[in-house]
């Protein structure tokens, strides 16, 4: 597969997670401002504070991406684990939406790094492997409303293995799984 090829095959991918990052951006309450995060805050033992959707400990009985699609449905409380990635910027700047990819998926970029300037994300993948294996996640706090600041802000970044907990919103179709999650915890 050629470069060229690769690079459209990315812009596709990109372009189908900005449509569900615009999708998800409609979710939240009409009117609310913030993030909620100032209120929602936790101090681990250690004295750290921190907003209370960053898990110290990870949710248990986590499922992968690829079981979720198959058992889920809008309105259901998932615990899902996957790797946070799928194409060059899969991380949102203007709030906690990212999409992540299930860890079961080789990515075979991660160990040639003569060829993948990011490698997280997954360009030696097909799109149908890519859309069969990730979810996008929507941060919310605990009133619904999105979290208004990158998940970067707070620690994260691509190549990350996360386990995310939260509500299955819409679901069009099998291939679409959107998680609007209430808590994320960085496993690595």
């Amino acid at each position: 597969m050629t470069r060229m090829n690769m690079n459209r095959r990315a812009l596709g991918v990109a372009s189908g997670l900005t449509i569900g990052v615009l999708m998800l951006t409609g979710c939240g309450e009409s009117g609310s401002t913030g993030t909620g995060a100032e209120s929602n805050t936790v101090t681990d033992a250690g004295g750290t504070t921190g907003p209370a959707w960053v898990l110290a400990d990870a949710p248990e009985g986590d499922v992968s991406i690829v079981d979720a699609k198959g058992s889920v449905s809008e309105g259901d409380r998932v615990v899902l684990r996957g790797i946070i990635g799928g194409e060059a910027e899969p991380m949102s700047e203007g709030s906690a939406v990212f999409r992540v990819v299930d860890t079961g998926l080789y990515n075979r970029c991660t160990e040639e790094d003569d060829h993948c300037a990011k490698p997280w994300d997954y360009c030696c993948a097909t799109k149908e492997d890519l859309v069969a294996n990730s979810a996008t996640v929507q941060v919310v706090d605990a009133t619904g409303t999105p979290i208004a600041e990158s998940a970067s802000a707070f620690g994260f970044s691509p190549l990350d293995e996360v386990v995310v907990v939260g509500i299955v919103g819409p679901r069009p179709d099998d291939r679409v799984l959107t998680i609007r999650a209430t808590g994320v915890h960085r496993v690595n």
